[in-house]
């Protein structure tokens, strides 16, 4: 019997074969399967500790931005004028001669905030002390009153907010405490963390009663077996979510660790910087082996159904594709193709797949000769664009017979920022344009939009009665792309209105013109019509000479003054952002040409290369200042470096003018202390330093005025006389050609930037 069945087992080859694969493949999933099961344990755990962690994190910015704008609301409360109004009244006048009417006003503020959800509040109130005063939502009230009937706290008497007035800080977070709250109709226990502002020596401070439980709720949920706390710099606890744990069981780990095992409890911690708050999570540790030993069973016994079904489905398969195959190669043999027994129908599915072959073969050969006029009438615009949509959609167009409008999409990718994110160009490019095809497609029912190429899309729009609808789509459009303009900008050029097809390729020259137009803003823009633009942007004879003299003497600071003005003035006439890189390509080359003696690869072009490539990735004007500063930094660093040798003549030059710029100092001082002729220092000056004498000693007392304008106890004139100005007009005119603006507007705006660093830090 035995031998019979194995003899009936080799007849059987092939399903053998395919029988044994099939256990092969068991045994590699099996094993892979059981080498899972043991290490699934640590990845579950490791898996469970990092959600933990990550919600942690997550709460803790969400409980810090809150903190952030309770502290805007408590002092937009206290500065407002009807809060400083009616504390005016209070501190000036008698008790009979305060309109206490006029409280109504920061009730109505009070209200307003109070009863707004997203601040989490129970109450707001404002406390002045010279009448033990309290307004709330719902009225005013005597202090003693207020936080003994209606707030209650043995931790928060009105002795407690009667000291406060004597703190010395501005922003206090109280501790979490029980209240009992009393209105009209019920008294309730409530949880609730204070929040106060005053400022030093003031009558009145401003407190929020924020609402624990519904923070809790909001900000980290309501899981049951996981206990929240919030831990101040001394280590007291700021807020505690119910249970067993206290402050003085919250771990400390010397190493760092954001997270460990202490006790039946694994503790997470999250300090955000420049908060002094810890915020804790403690999650049971049987919480956790609870859920890897139920993950590690579901997953053995996935496994174990798995190993039966295996081998069934083996089994079934392999029978299923043995019968068919040995059927068909008998047909072969006998060369008389007969239709398969089989579900499968290997033979017939072969045959009917040749057939739809030659099918499909005679369609494409159709639609070939179908598309060639097509694409003749469209060749030039197929000759510069991957037309990226379906050719039907072209033959609609080509048949088009009305008046159309089309649009122009010009993506411009920001290459570093898309390189951080997970999201490639043309997986960008695909979004926005179903994103326009949505929005077109429900303003305009017969408007057709198309992928040209990675970063141009392009909308056409039948009618003529259509623009101001059009503007209102694309002003729409923009205020949604802008959101992502950290990764991308956008430049919708829209086309005159155009009668025939045929003019479609005049339509798209004008928008691929138009997008050249954008200004160096850091927004999407719409252009609606053509402009004239500033012609090709050069320097001038002077501008050049100066620009090539202070990069060969390395002076990067008059470099950056010069190119600076420059972009001033080019700004001014309107100047596109095209045209700004025309012009940044002509300095890259000539910077390049310059340090070629240098030692510089210019000839593998890798430095000029990746500075086309920083160029590239400039928007707005501040981007190209950026630029070109960097540019002239390390143009000039370069040049430095490699000047080794100093001029004894040209350090003597500059150490005497640096000292005694203030004085009536001349060439020909200099001259005479080096015993050579006016002439030749001063062209040996120009030479060495690439300025001439005049361009340094103005450059180092405009540098002084500087400093001097920022004390505004001198006045232009004396500074201009301390400096070495004889005549202040002149020290005038000089400031703005080196420095942009007049001495007046720069100790302005020096001030200015004073006062509003000086209100950031408070």
């Amino acid at each position: 019997m035995l031998r019979l069945k194995w003899v009936s087992l080799n007849r059987q080859k092939l399903i053998v074969k395919i029988f044994s694969s099939f256990l092969v493949i068991i045994v590699l999933f099996s094993g892979f399967n059981l080498l899972s099961v043991h290490l699934f344990s640590n990845i579950v755990q490791n898996e469970i500790i990092q959600y933990n962690r990550l919600m942690l994190k997550n709460t803790s910015e969400r409980y810090q931005t809150h903190f952030e704008r309770i502290k805007t609301l408590l002092f937009d409360m206290y500065m407002n004028e009807a809060t400083v109004a009616f504390n005016r009244q209070l501190m000036k006048k008698s008790e009979a001669d305060v309109e206490f009417w006029t409280a109504t006003d920061p009730l109505k503020v009070i209200r307003s905030q109070a009863y707004n959800p997203m601040f989490y509040l129970n109450n707001l109130l404002i406390y002045f002390n010279s009448r033990s005063l309290v307004i709330e939502k719902e009225g005013s009230v005597h202090a003693d009153m207020m936080f003994s009937q209606f707030y209650v706290s043995n931790d928060y008497p009105s002795l407690f907010w009667k000291n406060q007035f004597y703190r010395t800080s501005n922003y206090v977070l109280h501790p979490e405490k029980t209240f009992t709250v009393t209105n009209l109709n019920s008294s309730i226990k409530a949880q609730l963390i204070p929040f106060s502002f005053r400022m030093p020596s003031s009558n009145y401070q401003v407190i929020a009663l924020l609402d624990a439980r519904l923070m809790k709720e909001a900000f980290y949920g309501t899981e049951d077996n996981r206990q929240f706390m919030i831990v101040q710099e001394d280590g007291s606890l700021l807020y505690s979510s119910p249970g067993e744990l206290s402050a003085r069981d919250i771990p400390t780990f010397l190493d760092g660790k954001e997270y460990g095992l202490s006790g039946d409890y694994y503790f997470f911690f999250e300090k955000n910087e420049g908060s002094p708050l810890t915020y804790v999570t403690a999650v049971p540790y049987s919480n956790i082996a609870s859920k890897v030993k139920n993950a590690s069973w579901t997953l053995v016994l996935i496994f174990a159904v798995s190993i039966i079904i295996g081998l069934l489905t083996s089994v079934f398969f392999s029978r299923k594709l043995n019968q068919p195959v040995k059927q068909m190669v008998n047909s072969i043999l006998r060369r008389d193709p007969v239709k398969l027994e089989s579900a499968i129908h290997e033979f017939d599915l072969i045959h009917q797949n040749i057939r739809q072959l030659l099918d499909e073969k005679d369609a494409v050969h159709q639609e070939l000769v179908d598309k060639r006029s097509l694409l003749t009438s469209f060749g030039y615009i197929n000759k510069l664009k991957a037309i990226t949509s379906d050719i039907n959609d072209w033959k609609d167009i080509a048949e088009m017979d009305e008046p159309f409008i089309i649009v122009l999409f010009q993506l411009h990718f920001k290459t570093r920022s898309v390189e951080d994110s997970e999201m490639k160009t043309d997986r960008m490019a695909y979004y926005i344009q179903e994103y326009i095809k949505v929005l077109f497609s429900e303003r305009f029912p017969s408007s057709q939009t198309f992928q040209m190429e990675n970063n141009q899309i392009l909308s056409l729009i039948c009618g003529t009665d259509v623009r101001d609808e059009l503007d209102r789509a694309l002003m729409m459009l923009k205020t949604i792309v802008d959101r992502d303009k950290a990764y991308f900008l956008v430049t919708m050029a829209i086309s005159s209105a155009y009668e025939q097809s045929s003019q479609f390729n005049e339509a798209y020259r004008e928008v691929l013109d138009m997008v050249q137009l954008a200004r160096p803003v850091d927004e999407s823009q719409v252009i609606r019509e053509r402009s004239s633009t500033p012609t090709q942007l050069v320097f001038t004879v002077p501008q050049e000479q100066e620009l090539y003299a202070n990069l060969q003497a390395g002076n990067d600071l008059n470099c950056i003054t010069f190119m600076n003005r420059m972009l001033y003035q080019l700004d001014k006439r309107g100047v596109s952002v095209q045209q700004l890189r025309q012009l940044a390509e002509g300095v890259i080359a000539r910077v390049v040409k310059l340090l070629e003696p240098y030692g510089i690869d210019v000839n593998g072009s890798s430095y000029h290369q990746q500075q086309l490539v920083l160029m590239e990735e400039c928007y707005t004007l501040d981007q190209f200042k950026q630029f070109y500063a960097e540019l002239f930094q390390t143009s000039a660093a370069v040049i430095r470096s490699r000047k080794n040798e100093q001029d004894p003549a040209i350090t003597f030059v500059m150490d005497y003018i640096e000292k005694r710029f203030a004085d009536d100092v001349s060439l020909d001082q200099l001259a005479d202390k080096l015993n050579i002729s006016v002439g030749y220092l001063s062209v040996y000056i120009k030479e060495k330093t690439g300025a001439n004498f005049s361009d340094h000693i103005n450059a180092i007392r405009i540098n002084k005025a500087k400093e001097l304008l920022s004390d505004n106890a001198l006045s232009v004139q004396e500074i201009s006389v301390l400096i070495g100005y004889r005549n202040v007009t002149s020290f005038i005119r000089m400031f703005k050609k080196m420095i942009g603006m007049p001495p007046g507007e720069y100790r302005k705006n020096k001030v200015l930037a004073a006062d509003t660093e000086s209100l950031d830090h408070r």
